[in-house]
This record gives structure tokens, sequence and C-alpha cells, in this order.
């Protein structure tokens, strides 16, 4: 049977209302913890909120009107509100000078900025807060005080929100405060200062300008006076200046050719510069073949010379020569050491053709700089002769421009006055109130019913949202359907929740029609022939790897019988129960198994496989029916050493026979009395070393179980976890029928896919979950009062 183990939902299937609905239910009390708690903490904050009375007012600007009169077109227009200035007038508004203006007011009308104690503290008996008093000798009573202004004005400012209406020039003011009355007072002194500043800015502001340009008009005629003497003063200095400039008297002189003769110098200064650029490139790029002739000789420059030519043609008629000479009569004849030296002289040659090269290239580098030099000096000093020129004649221009900008700006002055002079005269305010504050008649939002009604809504989603977190967190099992999606394995028997602490250990009504719904599975898996040694049901095939066949055990004496170790064909069943961890309550479902198989007149043996923490050490109700049934007293006396066991039967030092002792079977049903019959138990007496358990599970366990079987109808192992030892791997390998116990909120989906990962792995995957500790639904036939009724 393939398997799954994805807890995961399919792939684009979007999590619904629906899909959460269920899962609020199941976690109703988590939700409902949660919505009780914020519903009293929202009990506590409505009655202490405060609700905010909102006090309107509109201030509206007027726009910028035309001078009055002007005598120039460049006059300074009057000063006049623009669009634009809307949100400087609302940082005015809210700024110290205004809200210091409004307290001033409001605390002549007897308003108290002192910040008045909350509800809470009301009911704690607190009074209105005292304003703070400086200490004694620390801070002068002004210092105080302007802590108080700064505060109050703080205060005032919080409670002022201001914005444009539309896109017209009106601002709207708002004034929060829980004291409506309060509210449209503060509002009012607020609104009533800013106008009244407002229009006493611009009055200063009108004089002020007024004031500066008298001041430069003065300045500007000053100035006008200064030029007119400058130009006095320089026609004294040149009595003989002639010509005129831009229409005006002044001085001239005639061109003899020093514009022509510029223009000439600086042609031949550029041819040259080009010069000077071109050996610059040249001798750079001796430069950098300095030292090597190969590169000079590809040099334009130098390989172009007719010396260099010449010699370096010669060079290779005689290289060629030689290499002809060393063929023919080899190196040491004297015709091949007489042309080596020519080559040598001939190579001694174009080095020194070369070498004069490079020395012209350098003297003609020179001589190109000196032009330079004589060309930049005679430029010079052609412009230096012609500014002597011009000077006198650009000295005249410059000081009948100043008079004339000086002129021009006593003008302008004087009108400017003028203009501003009537302004002053008709100067109307630009503001006006367009809307007075008013009594605010109900709070704003959000008020307390307000403050209830969300406080509810969210208490409802974040107890929804507790509810799916905790889901979500919760990394147990809680349904048995949840076990049969997260596994891919089938649900042989749904128990319900039991008290632990019960020492009979009678299984309960609903219990008890789940082991007897899990016995009929059982029994009619065997009827069909299933098994599970290849860890599959008949015809389904496994995605998991199968792992290699073990080695055969040897005879193994655990028997005085003489029973070899085939099985026969009407051997018992093995059934084997585990769990992935520890507590899961694997051992009483084995027992419990084992007693209902025992009460239908059937040979049943439980075999403890747990080596390291055997029942007969952990449970002390084996202990003593083992004591009794070898002959040790019951209380106060430990058996004997060396009492034969399970470990001893696995290692053949005894015979199972020895080992074995029954058990009596406890009530299967609440209620139930009387004597049943019991079944057979065998398990260590000791606790075994893990190497040692190890071994003995890997070499024996299969031997005596094929033995046993041919002993008992039904053989029940109690495996140990899953994740805890690897030795329930070999019980469940030995296993018919293979149980994996999961208790809900108890198992883990971790734990539960590792372990089943492990079984499929080791090819002994379980064949199906017997899911415990849900809520105990009523059985088939009712509670036991019912049934007594």
């Amino acid at each position: 049977m393939t398997q799954r183990f994805s807890e995961n939902r399919a792939g684009g299937q979007p999590v619904t209302l629906a899909d959460l609905v269920p899962v609020i239910w199941r976690r109703r009390g988590v939700a409902l913890l949660v919505l009780a708690l914020l519903l009293a903490v929202l009990g506590v904050v409505v009655p202490l909120w405060q609700p905010d009375y909102q006090a309107r007012a509109q201030i509206g600007f007027l726009p910028a009107a035309p001078a009055p009169l002007a005598s120039r077109e460049n006059a300074q227009p009057a000063a006049g509100f623009q669009i634009s200035d809307l949100d400087t007038e609302m940082a005015v508004l809210r700024g110290t000078a205004v809200l210091s203006a409004a307290r001033s007011v409001l605390q002549g009308e007897g308003v108290d900025f002192d910040p008045k104690p909350s509800r809470l503290a009301q009911w704690f008996g607190a009074e209105r807060a005292v304003r703070p008093a400086a200490p004694a000798g620390s801070f002068p009573a002004e210092s105080v005080e302007t802590i108080r202004e700064a505060r109050d004005i703080a205060i005032l400012r919080g409670k002022i929100k201001t914005a444009q209406i539309d896109n017209a020039r009106v601002i709207e003011i708002s004034l929060f405060d829980p004291d409506p009355v309060l509210a449209r007072q503060m509002l009012d002194a607020v609104v009533n200062s800013y106008v009244w500043k407002r229009q006493n800015d611009l009055r200063q502001k009108l004089a002020d300008q007024y004031a500066e340009t008298r001041r430069q008009h003065e300045a500007a005629l000053t100035n006008q006076q200064q030029h007119q003497q400058a130009l006095l003063d320089w026609q004294d200095d040149h009595p003989l200046a002639t010509g005129t400039i831009n229409g005006a008297v002044g001085p001239g002189r005639g061109d003899d050719g020093t514009g022509r003769n510029l223009e000439t110098i600086r042609q031949q200064r550029e041819a040259a510069r080009i010069d000077f650029v071109t050996l610059q490139s040249r001798q750079q790029a001796i430069a950098d073949a300095q030292g090597n002739m190969g590169a000079l000789l590809r040099l334009p420059e130098i390989a172009n010379t007719e010396s260099v030519r010449e010699l370096n043609l010669r060079l290779a008629d005689l290289r060629s020569k030689a290499a002809d000479l060393a063929r023919r009569y080899g190196a040491r004849h004297p015709l091949v050491l007489a042309n080596d030296a020519q080559i040598a002289e001939a190579l001694a040659d174009l080095d020194s053709a070369i070498t004069a090269q490079i020395a012209a290239v350098n003297r003609d580098f020179e001589n190109a700089r000196t032009r330079i030099e004589i060309y930049d000096g005679e430029y010079r000093r052609i412009m230096d002769e012609m500014a002597g020129n011009n000077r006198d004649r650009l000295g005249f221009a410059q000081l009948q421009r100043a008079l004339d900008r000086s002129s021009d700006e006593v003008a302008l002055l004087a009108d400017r006055a003028r203009l501003m002079q009537s302004q002053l005269a008709a100067l109307r305010p630009d503001v006006e109130i367009l809307q007075s504050p008013e009594l605010p008649g109900k709070p704003v939002f959000p008020s307390r019913r307000h403050i209830a009604m969300i406080g509810g809504f969210f208490a409802i989603l974040l107890a929804m949202a507790a509810a799916v977190l905790r889901e979500y967190f919760d990394r147990a099992l809680h349904r048995a359907s949840d076990a049969e999606a997260l596994t891919g394995l089938p649900i042989f028997a749904v128990l319900p929740h039991v008290a632990y602490g019960d020492g009979k250990g009678r299984a309960t009504d609903e219990e008890n029609e789940a082991i007897g719904h899990l016995q009929t599975i059982i029994r009619l898996r065997s009827e069909a022939g299933q098994t599970g040694a290849d860890g599959d049901m008949p015809g389904a095939t496994s995605s998991q790897p199968q792992p290699q066949p073990q080695p055969q055990p040897q005879p193994h004496p655990i028997s005085n019988t003489g029973a070899d170790a085939a099985t026969p064909k009407d051997a018992g069943r093995v059934i084997c129960v585990t769990s992935p961890m520890p507590g899961e309550g694997k051992s009483r479902l084995a027992r419990i198994i084992a007693a209902r198989f025992a009460r239908n007149g059937q040979r049943v043996l439980l075999l403890d496989g747990d080596l390291r923490r055997p029942a007969l050490v952990m449970d002390g109700a084996f202990a003593r029916q083992r004591a009794v049934r070898k002959g040790a007293s019951v209380e106060g006396q430990e058996a004997a050493e060396n009492m034969p066991d399970l470990q001893l039967v696995l290692q053949g030092d005894c015979a199972f026979s020895n080992a074995v002792f029954p058990v009596h079977a406890p009530e299967l049903a609440e209620g139930e009395t009387g004597t049943h019959p019991g079944y057979d138990f065998l398990g260590a007496e000791n606790p075994v070393s893990s190497a040692l358990a190890g071994q003995l599970m890997a070499e024996k366990l299969g031997h005596v179980i094929a033995v046993l079987k041919a002993k008992y109808d039904f053989i029940i192992l109690d495996a140990p976890p899953v994740l805890a030892v690897a030795d329930a791997i070999w019980l469940m390998r030995a296993a018919d029928d293979r149980l994996l116990l999961l208790r809900a909120g108890k198992s883990r989906r971790d734990d539960i896919v590792d372990a089943c990962n492990r079984l499929a792995q080791a090819g002994c995957a379980a064949d199906g979950i017997v899911f415990s500790g849900v809520s105990r639904r009523g059985a088939y036939y009712g509670s036991r009062k019912r049934r007594r009724a």
C-alpha cells in the first residue's frame, strides 16, 4: 500500500471560511477565553474614554489688490495675500505668537490649562494636578512662568488642526476638547488673536517697507551725486578727449594696424603650437622604444631617414649572406668571421644613425618650443598695447553708465515711496472671519459607542485569530481523520480518553467496543491471509526501498518440546503494537488486546519487547504476579537472581516455558465482575544494555517468534517506541499485524511522519492506526446507567 506522509493541503486550494469554522469550533475554549479577556479590558477602557468635541471656524483671505497709483512700470506692487501663502498662514496660526496671545485672553476669562485627572485617577481619589513649582533658590520666578507658558502653548497647539477648504482662500480651524463649551471658548480666542496679529503685522510690515524705501532713496541720491562728481573729475584730467562713445564725448585714438599684426602673430603661434605637439608625440614614442632597436626602426621619423634606410638594407643583406656562408663553409670559416665583423660594424653604424636622428628630433622639439615662447611674448605685448589704448575709453563709458544707473534708481525709489505712502494711508485688512466658532452638539469619532462597537468587533476577530493560531502552532493530532490524512494508513480503531490512574486497568464501555472492532479487523485479516511480513497488503505496491534479506538464524534451544523453526500452517498470529514516542499508551493497549483475546478462550502471549525498560521493572503488578508464580514473597522480597526471563530465552540459556508466567486478565467493561481467563506474559527481568539488546533482537527474535507461534493463537508484541530505540523495527518485521498507536493531543505530526518513514524504509510499514485519547462518545448499548435502567 503506497503511503502519504504529507500534512499540507493540496496545491492551489485556498483556505476558505468553511475551513476556518471547524477550526474555531475545535478551539472554542481559546477563542472564548481571549474574547472574555478582551471584553473585560473593553469594559474598563470604554467608561474611561474621554470623547472630544470639535469646534469649527473659518477664516477667509482677500486677493491681492492692484496699486492705487504708480508713476513707473517697474514700481513694486502693494502687499497682498496669495493663495500660495495658505500653508505659511496655517503655520502662523499654530505658532507661538498667536497661541501666546490667545493664552493671555483665556487666562483673563478664567480658563485653566492644568490637565484634569482621568476617571481612573478620580476613582482612586486623585485631585487636580498641581502646577510645577520651582525649588527654593533654583530658578527665578520668570523662568517658572516661562515653563508654564510653554506648557500651556503646547497643550493648546495639540488641540488645534488647520486645513484648506477646497481650492479657495479659506482656512478651516478645528479645536478638539472634551468640554464643548471650553472648546468653543478657546477657538474663539485663537481666531480673534490671529486676526488681530494679522492686521497688526500687515500694517507694521508696510510701514517698515516705506521706511526702508525712504532710506534707500536717500542713499541713491548720495550715490548719484558721487557719480556726477567722478565724471567731472575725469573730464578735467583728459582735456584733449575727442570722439564719441555711444553718443557721449570721450577720448579717441587712431588705429595703426595693431589689430592686423595681432591676427598674424596669433596664426603663427598656432602653427608653432601644432609643430610642438607633433614633435612632442614623436619624442614620447622614441622614449617608449628606447633600448629596443626593432621598435625604433618601426617609427616613421627614424625608419624614413635615408641614412638609416641604407644601413638597414645593408644589414639585412649581410645577415642573409651570413646564413648562406654558414651553411656552405661552417661557423669557423674566415669568410663567415669576416661577414660577422661587417654585420657588427653595420649595427654600430645603424645605432649611430638612429642616435643622430633622435638628436635631430630633440633639436626640432626645442626649436618649436622657442618659437612658441617668442610668439607668446609678442602676442602679449600687442595685447597690452591695445589694452592701454582702450583703457581711457572704457573708463569714460563706465562712469557714464554708473551715472545713468544711479539716476534711474533715484527715480524708481521716489515712485515706490509715493506708492507705499498711499497704500499705508488706504490700508484695509485682508482677512475676515467667515464662520465664528459655535458650540458643538455631539462628540466626534470615536465616541464611547464607537469604541465599544469597534472594540467588540476586533475582540471577535482577535479571538478567532487566537483560535486559528492555536490550531496552526499545535503540532499534535486531535482527530483520527487527520492521522489518516497525514500517514495514508487506515484507522483500525478509535479509543476514547481514559484516566490512567485506575489501578484495575479495566476498559470503559466505549473502549471495549473499539477493542472489539479492532479484534474483528484482525480476525478478518487473518482469515483473508493478509500479512505484514513484507511490509505491504496483498496486491499493493510499496514505494519504499526494501532492506536486504537477513541471514537465517541458527537453531535455538528455546523449547523443551523439540519444535523446529518451521512455522506450521495453523500457527498463531503475531500482533505488534508500537508508537512514535513514549507515553502514548501502547503498553495498556497491548494488555487490553491480550485480555480481550484471552477472554474468547484463545491462547494468548503478551511479549514485552522493551528490553531497556521492561514491564517487570516499570510495572509493579506484573512483578507481584511473577513473584507469586515463582514462589517468592509478594511483599518485601525480590525474585531470585537469574530467574528465567526473555533475555535468557533469546540467549538460549532457558526454555520459554520456564520464563512464561500467567497473568490475570482484568475486567473488560465497567461494572463487570468475575474471573476471566488470563494470558501468558514473557518479558525481561532486568534492563539490558543497548548493544546486547540490539544484537539479540536482530539475531534471535525471528526464531523465537516462529517457535512461539506454534504454541499460541495470538502473540501480542509490546514494542518500544519507534523513535526511541531501533528494537521496534525488529519486532514490527516479525509481526503479521502491525499497529501504530497515536494519542490525540499527545502524538506530534513530525514524530508521526518520522516514525512512519523509518518503518517504511525498513520494510515493515504499519498496517493500520489505533487512535486513542478522543472524547468519550456513548457506546452502542449506552452508558452504565442506561444498562442498569
